[in-house]
């Protein structure tokens, strides 16, 4: 696949996952978090299953991909988008963007660890702090912080180091899968842990009854989850986990932008501070330096 094209497609990642943050805010229908999302991902791993033979793929085979299935499973699917669904009842998008943003910081640090080849330098971490700065600059004017929100804060924070976290495993040992026939058996993992946290904490199992919750789940479904992790796992494939963080940090400046043109969203100096923060800062951390 030509450069061009896979810069595309990551511009089209951000675009689509900037989108999600208040899709998700807005798309409980009444049911709980965990019920929600569980939904979602049953019906993103029935399409990615019917794709996977049509896109000439194999199933997981042997005990280390299918440990690699359950991984990602558990802390993506369950434990990431369960904190997020659970941590956004409470927290402004905004808000919930901004931490969301400390995702390439984590995985820097948890790279370093565990990726030989992508290992935290000084310029890489200037410029990861620079764009974090960008996002926090982009919200400035319309967060406020309640020490009564510390719990879902730090579980928007607990989901940066799960995604992370799956994210580095499968760089590390999923080269050999195809993108659907990792992402299939993994959502359909993390659906049934979802309905199982959402039943243990009381909210139950529940079909939605709108018209527009469903909307919201198909949308989340299809675009924001068969479409954006086959590209996402595909790059992952080609690109570091660390370029491929920096997605959290632009989706907070797409989400401000449809703001604007969908809602005639009022935009800043401190919006444009930002988003050149982000920008420098994106560029810093991930320039490639000079050999002699």
């Amino acid at each position: 696949m030509r450069h061009g094209w896979k810069v595309a497609l990551y511009a089209l990642l951000c675009l689509i996952w900037g989108s999600t943050w208040l899709v998700i805010k807005v798309g409980y229908g009444g049911l709980g978090p965990f019920n929600v999302a569980g939904l979602r991902f049953f019906l993103a791993a029935a399409i990615l299953a019917v794709l996977v033979p049509l896109l000439g793929a194999r199933w997981p085979a042997g005990r280390k991909e299918w440990a690699l299935v359950a991984w990602v499973g558990l802390t993506l699917f369950c434990a990431d988008y369960g904190l997020i669904y659970w941590a956004e009842q409470f927290l402004d998008s905004g808000l919930t963007a901004i931490l969301f943003a400390t995702l390439p910081l984590i995985t820097v640090l948890m790279a370093h660890a565990y990726l030989p080849g992508d290992r935290i330098t000084p310029q890489r971490l200037a410029g990861t702090l620079i764009a974090f700065l960008g996002v926090a600059a982009l919200f400035a004017d319309h967060v406020r912080l309640d020490p009564s929100e510390a719990g879902p804060m730090l579980a928007v924070v607990g989901a940066c180091v799960f995604a992370a976290a799956a994210g580095i495993a499968s760089k590390r040992h999923g080269g050999a899968l195809h993108p659907a026939a990792l992402n299939a058996p993994a959502m359909l993992v993390g659906a049934l842990a979802l309905v199982g946290a959402s039943i243990l904490s009381g909210d139950g199992f529940a079909i939605p009854r709108e018209i527009s919750t469903w909307s919201a789940i198909a949308y989340l479904a299809i675009a924001g989850s068969v479409v954006t992790f086959l590209i996402y796992f595909t790059l992952l494939k080609t690109w570091s986990v660390t370029s491929m963080s920096f997605i959290s940090v632009f989706t907070p400046a797409v989400a401000l932008l449809l703001g604007f043109a969908l809602l005639g969203e009022r935009l800043t100096g401190l919006t444009a501070l930002g988003a050149l923060l982000i920008l420098a800062g994106v560029a810093l951390a991930l320039r490639v330096p000079a050999r002699t």
